[in-house]
This record gives structure tokens, C-alpha cells and sequence, in this order.
């Protein structure tokens, strides 16, 4: 879709006239090239002064908006403090629908911010593009100067969020009381059923999923209150995670194929690195737990975390101090010395050393102390090395970098070791009793256009599969997704979601990933049937890649496009190639290209250079077997059966009716018809076990058919022979 049609789809009428005016914009254009003198100065002008006027437009009316929704805001909030339970009910609904107003206003807002940011940038890009003239380096400095699409809206959210839980909503799902819920002890009761989603969400569709939410949970602030009693919360929603892990990357490739009791260590903090207070938190995966892993961790002074990691700090301070303050018991102080001891021996055995950071800003959704319904979302997601691997010391001695300056800006000096991941993330927490349904707008917001199914997605394990490709075997199956619709350009290459990617598909997305998948997982297997083991072993190996069969052209360098297919067509049968038969199949030319590096090609001047491709990547995924897929194997093994008794057939009549020599020929059929009925059975069996433990394959059988037409060829062939040299009575 054109983006002037996008555009007229999401104007809000009310502010119609406010927008960018890209149509007209577009047809000065047009009319300016197609003219008798083409593009002069006088319609470069023109241009300017008709782009600089929509943005001076589109600046002010977000500021006043902005500041009107603040002083409606500000007048819903008095009404509310002056409301008495008095008034009757059409007063009440008046005040919740004044607030539904501002909410949604809100988030026309936001939207309208994004549609003509949007707006300014295509236009900018097709004038440069047809014209002599580029605007867009002047352009950028007059946008930045007026900064319509930097506006933060998280103080409004959390204002209407206590406005939506003061007066209490009616769309809330339990009729929850204003006051933190009674249920505060449900945290550790036993027999709840807990689930865990997660969600992509696009940046379009970030606010609109922030103010559904707001309407039936309050938003939760992290962050403590100021140092004066006049200073309001913190509004800092900043979260900062440091991974560890070892050279083998243990942790990851286990978090990655979900083993039992995998761990995942990481320090964190929130708000700005000058933050005192660093909590080391250990994840724990665990299959019994519905959740999918158990959550623990204890806080520490940043100064004592490197001496912590070395092992020559072990907080028995801090067990001392709580041994006697007695705010604790003892149960609990063995607890928490059990804890720190486990944590801290992990990280020495399994030689444990920072690798990653995650940045990202969290909202979350709650209602404190009621965990039947938790939702997060986390936006503004960057992953940075903090690893001193490839010879370069990064944090050093240290147990984080230095270098990294706060709020991250769009761009940074270390650039190259950063990752942005351009969707934000919605993960939904339920805990709820085994016949209590799952709320009706939790479920309405799950299966939404707003939201895309992230099934086992991992801010850590994405991170290093993007920025340490080179150092591990393994890739998350998500990595398929990010490749959609990303073409070959830089983000994709460094497996990023383009910003300007279109929403996700709920249709179609999850039947790709498990389809691109299944075809990567077959080729890896092949692959390791043929290598062995050590695929798994990614330590100091140039960048493996994942091969797709959907994507052509050898590596190399210079080469005409089709070369490769045509090179292979042009390849004449001969005896010689019956010997690649056996061989597994490794579907199509070995020396594809990668999706994730792009195409190259072959130099046919110089044909005595020969550039090996690395091999395939192992993708880990969710492998999900369904009834059908029994019945093909069912159906497999019938036609095995069916062609083995034609051809014991067709040997027992050979052999009945014919001479010494058709006898000779109909037993050879019938010992290969015996043979197949046996193997057919052996065939089924295995598949069918490989199924049930979901092994990704690969499930085909290139040797016994081979072997079979050999056996037929050499039946038919003798017969012949033999028959043609016997001579026929007179």
C-alpha cells in the first residue's frame, strides 16, 4: 500500500487538518518535474517553505494537545478528590467516560505523532531521490528542533491509571477494590494454574496496548519515591540487566534447548548506572513449575559485585546484620546464606564472566499485591556486548563497561557492539485458580492485531545469537521471523526488525516460522549425520550461518545472477554421480547463500579458487507434531507393504510358470520383495519413535530405495540376457 492511501486510513478525523501534507506535497513534485523547465529553484522553494510550514503546524498542535490533555487530566483528578459516593450513578458515569476521553485522545495522539513523522520522512526521501536538490540533511536539523514525535506521554499514562483504579473501573475483571487487593497471600498458595505469554508488539501499536490495559490495571513505578517529600515518584522506568555466562556459552545453549534446571545469572538495576543497589537474580528452568522457571535473587553493593564474582567477598555481613535486626527468621537467613552460596559456586565452577547487557523501559501493569494478572511490557530494547572476547576488552577487570552513557541515544560511540531490538515486548503472567477462567479482555488483548505471539523469546539468548553469532552453534527459531520481509539490508543482516516493517501477521507468521524452521532443522541434521558432534562446538570458528533452501546463489565473488542453477542443470548423469546417491541429501546446492549475510556469487574467470561454505547452524525451536503427520508414516509404510507384494507377486509367478532361468529371476524379486517387507516394518518403527520424542528428523530414506530398483534392474536384466543367449529349438 501506497503510503498516501496509509495515510488516509489513519487520519483522525477530528485532526484532519493538522496533518502533513503529503499529497499535496507529492504533487508539487510531480508538477515540478514534469514542467517545461523541470525542478528550478523557484519550485525548490516552493517545496521548502510548504514542508516548513506543515511542521511549525504539526509542532504546535502537538504541544498545545498535549498541554490540553494535561489540563484535562489535571481537572478529572479534582473531580475525582471532590467525588462523594453520594452523587448518583449518572455522575459517576459521567467522570469515568470524561476519563475514557482522555485516554483515548491520548493514544490519537501518540499515533498522530508516529503518522507524520512518518509522513515527513517519505517525502523528504522522494524529493531527494528526483531531485537535484537534497533536503534532508537541512531538513533533519529543523525536524530536531522541533521534536513533535519525542513527546512522553508516560506521566499521563500513570495519572489516568490512578484516575481508571481511584474511582473504580467497571471494566475491571474481579470488581477489584480501589485499595490493594485483599488476596495479598495468593503469591504462595499452592494449586494455582500458572501461565506465562509473550508477545511482540509493534512500535505503532505500543500506546494503544498501554491505554487498553490502564483501564482494568494500574500501572506499577519501580522506582522509589524522591529524596524530598515534595518530589514526585520517579518516572525513570529504565531497567538494566548485565548476563553472565563462559567462553562455551553453557548457559545460553541450555536456556536455548529449554534443558531441565537451566539457569540463567544475571546482575541487575534500575534506573541509571549510578544506581548503589545491583541485585544478582538466578532463573531457574523447571518444567514441574507451569511458569516454566523459578525466580530468586538477593540485592548487593555495586562496590563488593566484582569481589563478589571472584569469590572473595561472601556477604556473610549481610547475614550477621540480619541474624540481628531478627526482622527475619531463621528459616528464611539459611534460606537467603543457601542462596548466595549456590549462586556465587555456580559462577566459579562453570567460570562465569559478564557477556551481555539488555536496556529497555518497562510499564507495568498490576494490582499491588494481586497476582492473578501481571502484564509487562518492555520497550526501547538494546543489547550491548559486555564480553571480552576477539581480543578486545570491553569491561576489562570490571563486572560491567563504562562506557555506556544513559538514556542510550539513537546513536553511540560503540555502535558495533550494540543491537536494538525495534519491537517491544508484552509478557502476560496469570495465576489463577484451576477453574477460574482467564480474564475476557486479558484474552480479547492476547488475540488482538495488536499483539504477535512470542513464543520462548529471550532478551539474552536473542542478544547473543545477534551479537556473538560467531561464538555459539545454536539460533533461537525466532531469528526465521526477523528475516521476513527484511530483505538483505544491514538491520537484517544483524537480525534486527526493521523500523519500517509492517505490523505482524497473527495468520501467518507462526506457520512460517515452524515451516522455515523444520526446513532449517533438517538441513542441520543432515549435516551432523555426516560431520558428527561438532557443530556443537562453536568456540573460535569463523561465522557459521543458517542455510534455508528458499534462498539461492553460491558464495564467491563476482558472478552473473543464475550461474549456479544454471551450472547445475547443465550437469550431464553418468556412473560417476551414482555415488552421491547414497549420500544424505542436503537439499538444494551446498554453497547456498546465507539469509543472514545475503547473497554472493562465483567468479567464473578464476574457476581454480573454490571458497567453502561454513556449515549450517543448528536451529532450536518449538517442534510441534500433529495427528496428521502419524498418518503419513501409516500411509508411508502401506505403500512400502504394497509395492513389496506386487513384487513378491510378480517372483512367485516367475518362479511357478517359467523355466530355469525365469525361476532364477523370480527368486531374486521375491528374496527383494522379503526384504522390503521386513525393512518397511523397521522404517515405521523408527519413524514412529522419532515422533514421539518430536526428533526434528531427517525423516527421509534415499539407500533402500536405490537398493530396491538395483535389485529389480539386475532381475530384469539378467532375464534378458540369459534368455537372449539360450537358443531356440528347431
Amino acid at each position: 500500500m501506497k503510503f498516501g492511501d496509509t495515510l488516509e486510513d489513519s487520519t483522525y478525523e477530528p485532526w484532519k487538518d493538522n496533518y502533513v501534507q503529503y499529497n499535496a506535497l507529492k504533487k508539487q513534485l510531480e508538477q515540478g518535474l514534469n514542467g517545461p523547465n523541470g525542478w528550478t529553484e523557484r519550485d525548490e522553494g516552493i517545496f521548502g517553505q510548504t514542508l516548513d510550514s506543515d511542521l511549525t503546524k504539526i509542532y504546535t498542535f502537538v504541544n498545545s494537545k498535549f498541554e490540553e490533555l494535561q489540563e484535562r487530566t489535571t481537572k478529572a483528578e479534582l473531580r475525582v478528590a471532590t467525588f462523594q459516593e453520594a452523587y448518583n450513578q449518572k455522575a459517576l458515569e459521567s467522570l469515568t467516560n470524561s476519563i475514557s476521553e482522555i485516554t483515548d485522545d491520548v493514544n490519537q495522539l501518540s499515533k498522530y505523532c508516529r503518522t507524520n513523522y512518518a509522513g515527513f520522512l517519505k517525502i523528504v526521501k522522494k524529493h531527494d531521490k528526483n531531485v537535484p536538490y537534497k533536503l534532508r540533511p537541512v531538513f533533519m536539523v529543523q525536524l530536531k528542533s522541533r521534536a513533535f514525535y519525542n513527546v512522553n506521554f508516560d506521566s499521563l499514562v500513570v495519572r489516568l491509571s490512578k484516575l481508571y483504579h481511584t474511582i473504580g473501573a467497571e471494566s475491571l475483571p474481579f470488581g477489584t477494590p480501589i485499595t490493594p487487593s485483599t488476596l495479598t497471600g495468593m503469591i504462595n498458595q499452592q494449586g494455582l494454574d500458572r501461565r506465562s505469554f509473550k508477545f511482540w508488539v509493534h512500535p505503532d501499536n505500543v500506546m494503544e496496548v498501554k491505554t487498553t490495559v490502564l483501564k482494568h490495571l494500574p500501572v506499577i513505578l519501580y522506582t522509589p519515591r524522591g529524596p524530598g517529600p515534595n518530589i514526585p515518584e520517579s518516572l525513570d522506568p529504565s531497567f538494566s540487566s548485565v548476563y553472565l555466562d563462559n567462553s562455551s556459552f553453557d548457559l545460553y545453549n541450555n536456556k536455548l534447548e529449554r534443558k531441565e534446571g537451566a539457569q540463567a545469572i544475571r546482575l541487575r538495576w534500575y534506573g541509571s548506572p549510578s544506581n548503589n543497589e545491583i541485585f544478582v537474580e538466578r532463573k531457574v528452568h523447571h518444567e514441574i513449575n507451569k511458569l516454566g522457571e523459578y525466580h530468586d535473587r538477593f540485592s548487593i553493593k555495586e562496590k563488593y559485585v566484582d569481589a563478589f564474582l571472584k569469590g572473595t567477598y561472601t556477604m556473610d555481613r549481610q547475614v550477621a546484620k540480619l541474624k540481628e535486626q531478627g526482622v527475619k527468621s531463621a528459616a528464611e537467613i539459611e534460606q537467603f546464606q543457601e542462596l548466595v552460596k549456590d549462586v556465587q559456586k555456580s559462577i566459579l565452577d562453570m567460570k562465569l564472566r559478564p557477556v551481555l547487557r539488555t536496556v529497555y523501559n518497562r510499564t507495568a501493569f498490576q494490582i499491588p499485591g494481586d497476582n492473578r494478572v501481571r502484564l509487562s511490557l518492555d520497550a526501547d530494547l538494546c543489547m550491548i556486548r559486555e564480553d571480552n572476547l576477539d581480543g578486545v576488552a570491553r569491561s576489562g577487570n570490571h563486572w560491567r563497561r563504562m562506557d555506556v552513557e544513559y538514556p542510550i541515544g539513537a546513536k553511540t560511540t560503540h555502535e558495533r557492539d550494540m543491537t536494538r531490538f525495534n519491537y517491544a515486548i508484552l509478557e502476560v503472567k496469570l495465576e489463577l485458580p484451576p477453574n477460574k477462567a482467564t480474564p475476557a479482555w486479558v484474552e480479547e488483548l492476547m488475540n488482538s492485531h495488536l499483539v504477535e505471539s512470542a513464543e520462548s523469546f529471550s532478551k539474552y539468548v536473542h542478544g547473543v545469537a545477534v551479537l556473538l553469532e560467531s561464538h555459539v552453534a545454536l539460533l533461537p527459531f525466532w531469528l526465521a521471523q526477523l528475516e521476513k520481509e527484511t530483505g538483505r539490508t544491514p538491520d537484517a543482516m544483524r537480525g534486527q526488525l526493521s523500523g519500517d516493517t509492517p505490523s505482524l501477521s497473527r495468520a501467518n507468521s507462526t506457520a512460517e516460522i515452524e515451516s522455515i524452521n523444520s526446513r532449517r532443522s533438517s538441513v542441520v541434521s543432515r549435516a551432523e549425520s555426516e560431520h558428527g558432534p561438532s557443530l556443537s562446538k562453536g568456540k573460535n570458528r569463523s561465522m557459521d550461518v543458517v542455510v534455508d533452501n528458499n534462498y539461492g546463489g553460491p558464495y564467491g565473488t563476482t558472478s552473473r545472477p543464475g550461474s549456479s542453477r544454471a551450472s547445475s542443470i547443465k550437469k550431464g548423469f553418468g556412473f560417476k554421480g551414482l555415488g552421491g546417491v547414497f549420500k544424505k541429501s542436503k537439499g538444494k546446492d551446498s554453497r547456498e547463500s546465507s539469509p543472514l549475510l545475503g547473497p554472493t556469487q562465483t567468479d567464473d574467470v578464476v574457476p581454480q579458487i573454490r571458497i567453502i561454505p561454513p556449515k549450517p547452524k543448528k536451529v532450536v525451536g518449538v517442534l510441534k507434531v500433529e495427528a496428521k503427520v502419524f498418518f503419513a508414516n501409516e500411509r508411508t509404510f502401506l505403500k512400502w507393504m504394497n509395492f513389496a507384494v506386487l513384487l513378491g507377486t510378480l517372483g512367485v509367478g516367475l518362479f511357478n510358470a517359467g523355466d530355469n532361468i525365469g525361476r532364477f529371476a523370480g527368486i531374486l524379486l521375491a528374496i527383494t520383495a522379503l526384504l522390503t517387507l521386513v525393512y518397511s516394518i523397521w522404517l515405521y518403527e523408527r519413524r514412529l519413535t522419532m515422533l514421539r520424542n518430536k526428533d526434528p528428523g531427517p525423516y527421509d530414506e534415499p539407500v533402500m530405495p536405490t537398493l530396491m530398483c538395483v535389485c529389480m534392474l539386475t532381475a530384469i536384466s539378467l532375464n534378458f540376457y540369459l534368455k537372449s543367449n539360450v537358443k531356440s529349438k528347431p
